[in-house]
């Protein structure tokens, strides 16, 4: 059997465990941002990551149009392995030709927890030579596949997990290569920006999609004005960046295109104003070259010019909000302020009291001081991590 055809059956016809990688404490966020994008099977929640069973086109859906996840694994095999030897004879069965090409070794990245094989370097060495060994036995080259089967790019990054836990053994196959937040083009950051990945898992939490008004007062770099504009643009991370899955052999360029190409993605029409504003003029030019004159400005020439509005603006200037309108705010902590966050915490929480008391709210709060400083009782809140510090999020429906 060609190998054309043996991918066909093994990888492209058959269903695969994936491992989605998600911001600790949005994994239910997650997964109803991938229900949204079409998923039907049910799903395991475990911390910071969802299981769930599909074909590959399906893992190619949540790679091009999830925002919330920052990782995606294909599990290619599990067996029991309580030493060096069971590993390698195990590894060895795989038929790794399936999932790289001979040119491309992929870098080998081991874990352990409470298993008889406990150094991950040495696991690594092993499976790394198995591969290479394999590859140069029975790999073939990107010009020798048929039938649809071509890399569309050359991803530098390709990697495999190995994790063993009470010596069972999971190796995954990473389908993204560099970490989802990485959304594809440049920009410049304030001090301690959040996460692409985190920041658009608080607006789908906030369900941001829903609402007429996105107002981010504390812009900083902009990151949540950036997700928001680039999803109601329709620029999903198809068309900002490659994958590591586009250079396997599995990879079908036709698929693909269909697939990126009449996938609508989640519905944001109604969402027509997002107002980014920072009371820093550093920040105030960041917005600018981030939104506006370079950065994402590329992708978002979808965006009707009154979408997105950029200002110079003090937060607790800002007039009464409207109805249908979600504030979202990262205020200024940790390494990022040397005021009192006590006395800030307070403030805010009073300007919401008084002028946005007909807005939603998800706002990140980093520690009880601050908690207890802002004085607003949440409808719900999420405990998660920003930059290394613990923080929640508050969420507060009033609209």
């Amino acid at each position: 059997m060609s190998l054309s055809k043996r991918i066909k059956r093994h990888v492209s016809a058959t269903p695969h465990l994936f491992r989605v990688i998600c911001h600790l404490g949005f994994e239910k966020t997650c997964a109803k941002e991938l229900q949204q994008l079409g998923l039907v099977s049910p799903c395991t929640i475990s911390d910071g990551a969802i299981f769930l069973e599909a074909k590959i086109e399906d893992a190619w859906r949540f790679l091009a149009f999830s925002r919330t996840a920052t990782r995606i694994e294909m599990q290619i095999a599990e067996f029991r392995a309580e030493n060096f030897g069971r590993l390698e004879k195990k590894s060895a069965e795989i038929p790794w030709e399936l999932y790289f090409f001979k040119s491309s070794i992929p870098a080998v990245h081991s874990f352990c927890k409470k298993s008889r094989l406990y150094h991950s370097d040495a696991i690594s060495e092993r499976v790394s030579a198995i591969i290479q060994n394999a590859l140069n036995e029975r790999g073939i080259l990107p010009a020798d596949l048929d039938d649809g089967f071509s890399p569309a790019w050359n991803s530098p990054t390709q990697t495999i997990f190995v994790r063993l836990e009470n010596d069972i053994c999971k190796i995954s196959l990473d389908l993204a290569g560099e970490p989802l937040y990485k959304r594809g083009f440049n920009r410049h950051v304030e001090s301690a920006p959040v996460r692409d990945t985190l920041a658009a898992s608080i607006l789908f939490e906030a369900e941001f999609y829903s609402k007429k008004i996105l107002l981010d007062p504390m812009a900083g770099s902009g990151t949540f004005s950036l997700e928001a504009a680039l999803f109601k643009a329709q620029a999903h991370l198809n068309k900002t960046r490659h994958f590591a899955t586009e250079s396997l052999p599995f990879f079908r360029p036709a698929a693909w295109n269909f697939l990126t190409s009449h996938f609508q993605g989640i519905d944001a029409s109604s969402l027509s104003k997002i107002a980014a504003s920072d009371f820093s003029e550093k920040a105030f030019s960041t917005l600018q070259f981030n939104l506006i004159s370079a950065g994402a400005a590329p992708f978002l020439k979808n965006l009707p010019a009154e979408t997105l509005q950029i200002s110079r603006a003090n937060f607790f200037d800002l007039p009464q909000a409207k109805a249908g309108t979600l504030l979202v705010l990262n205020p200024p902590y940790g390494k990022r302020i040397s005021a009192d966050i006590t006395t800030l915490y307070r403030e805010i929480g009073k300007k919401i009291r008084s002028d946005f008391t007909q807005a939603d709210i998800a706002i990140m709060i980093p520690g009880l001081a601050a908690e207890k400083a802002f004085a607003l009782t949440p409808n719900h809140f999420i405990k998660t991590s920003n930059g290394g510090i613990d923080v929640k999020v508050f969420f507060i429906k009033n609209g």
